[in-house]
Parts: structure tokens; C-alpha cells; sequence
């Protein structure tokens, strides 16, 4: 009687054992799918030219780095048009102070390349306001998001920041507009 009670408890706990590794396995395999779509949207938002960079770091001159509100710091490229909101800390070559980036302006001179060794699109590209105001954006952004972005100007010193990657839904009316709150 107990050799078969210690058989039936032996072969229960050896099920549960096996269901608790496809359990996981079937998780881990989830992970991955979930992955590699995360990575076809951000592909595919990348080289449409339609995405928007939330910017949460800023990397000082000096060294420091302070954090941002990614809803309040963005880089927004959706096709041709470009927004910049971002916080400004460095030197500036103006009358007026500086504290902040704030422009809404076309993206000229893009330039997209994919460096599949490092699973990285470098962005160069050109943002100008009506001729008097351009800025010089750089972006290096991963396969799964995160972002480096740098930009300057003849009015401000090279800033640099770090951000992650969103998708703008590819909605027939969802352009942005001149004159459209974000």
C-alpha cells in the first residue's frame, strides 16, 4: 500500500513538474513574439518617417544627467514635417536666455541609414523654420526603440538625449497639422 501511494505521489509531482515547463516555455515564446513585433513596428515607423521620440534624459557638457518628462520632451518626424519640444542646460550664443527648444518646422536633408552589424538607424537630418531658424538633429535608434538623439545649432552648444521610440498610428487623419496641439 505505501509503494503505491509513494508511485501515484512520484508521478503527480513529476506532471506538475512538466506542465510548469511548457507553462513557461509557451511564456518565453510569447516574449519573443512580442519582440519581434514591437521591432516590425519600430521599423516600419522609422523608415515611413512617421514616429515620435519621448525624450527622458538629458546628458550635460559637464557630465551630468538629469531627467525629463517624456510628454513635456519629444521629437516628433511624421513625414515631412518635424516638432521639437526638448529642455535646453548649456552654453547659448544669444541676447536672450535660453531654457528650452520649441519649433515646429520642416525636415530637410534627411538622410536614413540602416546598420544591420549594430541593429542600429542613424538619422541625419536638417529641421528648418521658414529659413531663419534650422536645427541639426542626429538620431541613433535601436531595433527595439531606445533612442539617442543630439542636436544643435548656431545659437546653442551640441545637446545630447536619450529616449525611446513610438509608432504614430497610420490613420488617413491623423497628420499633423499646422496649427494641431499634441
Amino acid at each position: 500500500m505505501q509503494k503505491l501511494l509513494i508511485i501515484i505521489s512520484t508521478l503527480m509531482v513529476l506532471s506538475s513538474c512538466t506542465t510548469t515547463k511548457e507553462a513557461k516555455s509557451s511564456r518565453i515564446e510569447l516574449r519573443k513574439n512580442k519582440k519581434i513585433a514591437e521591432q516590425a513596428v519600430i521599423k516600419q515607423a522609422v523608415e515611413s518617417r512617421r514616429f515620435i521620440i519621448k525624450l527622458n534624459k538629458i546628458f550635460l557638457s559637464h557630465g551630468g544627467i538629469v531627467d525629463l518628462l517624456p510628454r513635456a520632451n519629444y521629437i516628433i518626424i511624421d513625414g515631412e514635417k518635424a516638432i521639437i519640444s526638448a529642455a535646453y542646460l548649456g552654453s547659448q550664443y544669444e541676447i536672450k536666455p535660453i531654457a528650452g527648444i520649441n519649433m515646429r518646422g520642416i525636415a530637410m536633408n534627411y538622410e536614413l541609414t540602416n546598420n544591420l552589424s549594430k541593429g542600429m538607424y542613424e538619422i541625419k537630418m536638417e529641421v528648418t523654420h521658414g529659413g531663419t531658424r534650422s536645427f541639426d538633429v542626429y538620431l541613433n535608434i535601436s531595433k527595439n526603440g531606445t533612442c539617442r538623439a543630439s542636436v544643435s545649432s548656431l545659437k546653442i552648444d551640441y545637446m545630447s538625449y536619450s529616449g525611446y521610440v513610438v509608432a504614430i498610428e497610420d490613420n488617413a487623419n491623423n497628420t499633423l497639422q499646422n496649427g494641431d496641439e499634441i
